[in-house]
């Protein structure tokens, strides 16, 4: 098994989102898979320019030559690709958007319509790997989510609110049985196996009014004393 991980916090290591792909990645690591782990800030990724080349110009082949030369391939490859990002604006980051856009070169021109009623382009890759979509936001509500989840309707989604509890030792111990499950999905995807739904239930983090009242109360506190901070220093 072939485990492709990107992760599009512009924060890198320091974000909570690659907290969450350290830890699904913990959990494919206890079996043989072959995993890689890549930070979109530091690739080279121009956006789709829509210029149809890889169309009917070159097919499946993108006029820019960039770091996309080498990811298109591995994506291709893969049997499961991790996608991480903080919600910013309610949407994914335009560092996860400009890769997703470059996946163009997958499909092909003709139209049809798939089983689900939809109108799709046919796909030129046989293989198609499992998507599993994690994504944190500030906010306590699970509402932030919804337009990256309706980006990626068919992956597995691991979103987790009031992410900035994974920054203190009370927080962490609150969201044990949420790191766990995560640990637990990216063991059986590594093994190949399915996610059942009593799992991916575990997967999506919604918190008590109360709990969302007192995550409220705690940021205001911290945004005060940070901004006095600053003006005294």
């Amino acid at each position: 098994m072939k485990i492709l991980v990107f992760n599009a916090s512009p924060r890198k290591e320091r974000g909570t989102t690659n907290i969450l792909l350290d830890t699904f990645i913990e959990g494919a690591s206890e079996t043989k898979a072959e995993i890689a782990k890549h930070h979109v800030v530091d690739l080279d990724i121009n956006g789709c320019r829509g210029c149809f080349t890889c169309w009917w110009k070159t097919p499946g082949k993108c006029v820019h030559r960039d770091d996309m030369d080498w990811i298109l391939p591995e994506i291709a490859d893969t049997d499961v690709l991790v996608l991480g990002t903080p919600i910013y604006g309610n949407n994914v980051t335009h560092y996860l958007q400009k890769l997703i856009e470059r996946t163009f070169t997958f499909t092909m021109p003709e139209m049809y319509k798939g089983e689900d009623g939809e109108t799709h382009h046919p796909g030129r890759q046989r293989k198609i790997p499992k998507v599993v979509l994690v994504a944190t936001c500030g906010f306590p509500d699970s509402t932030p989510f919804r337009l990256a989840k309706a980006l990626f309707q068919s992956a597995l989604h691991i979103t987790l609110p009031a992410a900035q509890l994974l920054f203190n030792e009370e927080g962490r111990g609150q969201l044990a049985e949420f790191l766990e499950a995560i640990r637990t999905a990216g063991k059986m995807l590594a093994n190949g196996q399915d996610v059942p739904d009593q799992l991916r239930e575990k997967l999506c983090v919604e918190y008590s009014e109360e709990m969302k009242k007192q995550v409220v109360e705690a940021h205001n506190i911290y945004s005060t004393q940070s901004s006095l901070r600053n003006e005294r220093g």
